[in-house]
């Protein structure tokens, strides 16, 4: 034991900015079990210790007396672990204190603490539920990382896992009545497979709906406003359609009604099916809400199809090595007006988007025009170059024979 305490003891000497002259905290816990050496050990790699902090500066005491009473009394300041009720203001000791974060990171918020007792974690901590999470339960104690550092347990493409590390817990949620299949949803949801697959770390996480500190789940009046945040086009073409103010009457979700909340897939032409698509959750076969969502459904496929075909052709024309640059930037306007459709349909106006996808249609068709082109005018200098060199061949085995018959003549 006195092994081991003197090496975490020598590592703490020299291992960089928040080396001490002689830690007793470090001596003392090295000898009391593995719990404490993998507390030492996680707090090697802390931000905290790579700004120059120490046991103390958190748990106070002094960390110069070797004598462990005199080390923890209350005359040294000593406060100990907080209990979950006294973590955010234990930390926000120094968080909340915006003179003493200049000296560590200017731009860190210093409101975390009054932030946190807005949410619903914080109302319920201050209710005396200690189940909840609070700081250490996300930043993960004596390990801590800045958000940026991709082993931070808040790193963006960790939020899903560190979140989940509650609300997939069956027993936990139980009394709450809160779903757990939350994480399991997100993974298999178009903005979990852009962060997971694609690694896209500017795609949606817990927090960028919910909020992080101040984690208030949106409901119904709002939640259009956190998609909008992102989908702004999409939330602005609702909010001007004939569907507002019913679907505002009737307290329905302004996005979640139709593309669900974590389990958000990607949407396609399919949704306005007059046969199974969403429209029909709401809407009669025959209603002309039906009329307007199958109208809209065949301008998207449209406009796709023409998309596809100026695709296959354009890249078949470049594989024979033909310029397709003014092909391509039609393709690529038709690509634009494709995108743009599909958000026009938040107008719930067929007019609306065939004002975007004709001239994306018209693009497309002009590019695979154009690509046909290409791969006629190839074939044609093929047959050209075939036929040039059948009658050079001609033309060489005429002149060879009438070498040869001009020899046999002289011999």
């Amino acid at each position: 034991m006195r092994r081991v305490a003197m090496t975490v003891l020598l590592s703490m000497l020299t291992a960089g900015p928040a080396a001490a002259v002689q830690n007793q905290c470090a001596v003392c816990h090295a000898t009391l079990g593995e719990k404490h050496q993998a507390i030492l050990k996680a707090f090697d790699n802390d931000i905290h210790r790579e700004r120059g902090l120490s046991c103390d500066s958190c748990h106070g005491g002094n960390p110069a007396l070797d004598d462990a009473a005199a080390a923890m009394s209350p005359d040294a300041g000593f406060v100990g672990a907080p209990s979950k009720a006294d973590m955010p203001k234990f930390c926000g000791k120094c968080h909340s204190n915006p003179a003493y974060m200049k000296k560590f990171n200017p731009s860190l918020p210093v409101d975390q603490e009054l932030t946190y007792y807005t949410s619903v974690h914080g109302q319920r901590l201050k209710a005396g539920d200690a189940a909840v999470a609070a700081c250490a339960d996300c930043h993960i104690a004596h390990s801590i990382r800045p958000a940026k550092d991709p082993t931070s347990s808040v790193y963006v493409k960790n939020i899903p896992q560190t979140c989940g590390k509650c609300h997939s817990n069956v027993q936990l949620m139980a009394p709450y009545k809160i779903p757990t299949d939350q994480l399991a949803q997100y993974t298999s949801s178009v903005h979990g497979k852009a962060l997971f697959e694609k690694g896209d770390t500017a795609a949606p996480v817990c927090t960028t709906c919910h909020g992080n500190h101040g984690a208030v789940p949106p409901g119904v009046e709002n939640i259009g406003q956190v998609c909008g945040m992102c989908h702004v086009h999409n939330a602005e073409f609702f909010q001007s359609s004939p569907m507002a103010k019913p679907w505002a009457k009737r307290k329905f979700h302004m996005c979640a009604t139709c593309h669900h909340e974590h389990d958000i897939q990607h949407p396609t032409a399919q949704l306005l099916s007059p046969d199974n698509g969403i429209c029909m959750k709401c809407h009669s076969p025959s209603s002309p809400q039906i009329a307007v969502a199958s109208a809209m459904q065949k301008k998207l496929e449209s406009i796709e199809d023409a998309y596809q075909r100026a695709q296959k052709d354009i890249l078949a024309a470049e594989e024979k090595g033909m310029d397709m640059a003014e092909a391509r930037d039609l393709w690529d306007a038709s690509r634009m007006a494709m995108y743009q459709s599909k958000t026009a349909i938040h107008h719930f106006s067929a007019a609306s988007v065939a004002e975007v996808a004709d001239p994306g249609i018209q693009n497309a068709e002009k590019a695979d025009q154009a690509a046909k082109d290409a791969a006629a005018d190839f074939q044609n200098r093929r047959i050209g170059l075939g036929v040039a060199s059948l009658f050079i061949t001609f033309l060489v085995v005429v002149i060879y024979l009438k070498i040869k018959d001009f020899e046999s003549s002289q011999g």
